[in-house]
């Protein structure tokens, strides 16, 4: 899938320069269908949440959205995102409900330009271009695939100059984790679960987009299934015992004393040491621009030793200027890092306080 993605780049970008010189802007998009588009959208609705934060990544506004799935309300609500792009909770919830089948006839009276679209399910797209809408297909979940929507925004937008930067800017994060961890020679990786539902079982992530060996961790769920959640019991947990626990921003109704205080991990050494900790604010959705920052906060957590003196708070202000041209406030940044909700967990303070 990984060549899939960078073949649909390459090919999206030959075909805008061709369709730049004709006047049009033309490109793939992730079907491998052309898209013709006369200008820029100036009313976009997007079946997912993701859609209007990538674009305000590339286009630096989210002023051309009138509309976003239900999903969105709760990805947008209480979160860094609402404090900056405080817009987002006006944009219009009833064009799908919870998951991404379309509601037409609302969609239609928002009188859309274009329409972005999961494509994994034809029958969620054929509603659509019945009604004569311009639907731009995302497909979803490689991490290939999720750069993709950086350059999809770019070509759909006209700033594709603002894409390739952004996806600079990741590349050169991930190189610079290799080359730590290339030279810092571990004798093995930090063992480590993602967890985001505990019930009668624990439910965690096994196969996500995200390399968590760029942080020095080894996911000890990951079974190359292609099943992105597993849900374990307490004898497993016991089995694999893991040094760290992390739980996604996502995952709003769990936190580490949840965890601290659940019998059932209280054995487990990432329980006794301490060691269980929340993913800032930045992981909150795996489709946003700024998702990279997630690799360099694990990094920091596995391995503190690798990073010290340095300021990771001015790589997130940074990041945060770059990606959505904002000036993240310090107050901010402890809400962005959740420092309240990791007070109790080893070092946080120190590495991120």
């Amino acid at each position: 899938m990984r060549h899939t993605g960078m073949l649909i780049g390459a090919a999206a970008l030959l075909l805008a320069a061709m369709g730049a010189a004709q006047g049009d802007m033309t490109f793939l998009d992730h079907r491998g269908k052309t898209i013709t588009l006369k200008e820029p959208p100036k009313r976009i609705v997007s079946m997912f949440a993701s859609g209007p934060l990538v674009h305000a990544a590339v286009e630096g506004t989210t002023e051309h959205f009138v509309g976003v799935n239900v999903k969105g309300k709760k990805t947008y609500s209480n979160s860094i995102y609402a404090e900056l792009m405080p817009e987002l909770l006006k944009l219009n919830f009833d064009v799908a409900g919870e998951g991404f089948a379309p509601n037409v006839e609302a969609i239609l009276a928002l009188k859309p330009d274009a329409v972005l679209q999961w494509t994994f399910d034809p029958k969620i797209i054929e509603p659509l271009e019945r009604v004569n809408l311009t639907v731009i297909g995302w497909d979803c979940c490689t991490k290939e695939q999720r750069r993709d929507y950086l350059r999809l925004a770019g070509y759909t937008a006209n700033r594709i100059d603002r894409a390739q930067t952004i996806l600079a800017l990741q590349d050169k994060s991930e190189n610079a984790l290799r080359d730590l961890f290339a030279k810092a020679k571990l004798d093995k990786p930090a063992t480590m679960l993602v967890i985001d539902q505990v019930k009668e079982g624990v439910q965690v992530i096994a196969n996500s987009s995200q390399d968590y060996s760029l942080s020095g961790t080894n996911n000890l769920a990951a079974d190359n299934t292609g099943e992105w959640w597993r849900t374990i019991d307490a004898e497993q947990l016991l089995v694999w015992n893991p040094q760290i626990i992390v739980i996604p921003a996502y995952a709003t109704d769990l936190k580490p004393a949840d965890i601290y205080g659940n019998a059932m991990f209280a054995s487990i050494d990432a329980v006794k040491n301490k060691r269980v900790y929340k993913f800032p604010q930045f992981n909150r959705s795996p489709d946003s621009a700024e998702i990279y920052l997630s690799d360099d906060w694990l990094a920091r957590v596995a391995h503190p030793d690798l990073f010290k003196g340095d300021k990771f708070a001015g790589t997130v202000k940074d990041s945060y200027k770059l990606i959505y041209l904002k000036d993240v406030t310090d107050d901010q940044l402890k809400s962005i890092l959740e420092i309240e909700q990791n007070k109790d967990s080893a070092g946080y303070s120190d590495i991120f306080g």
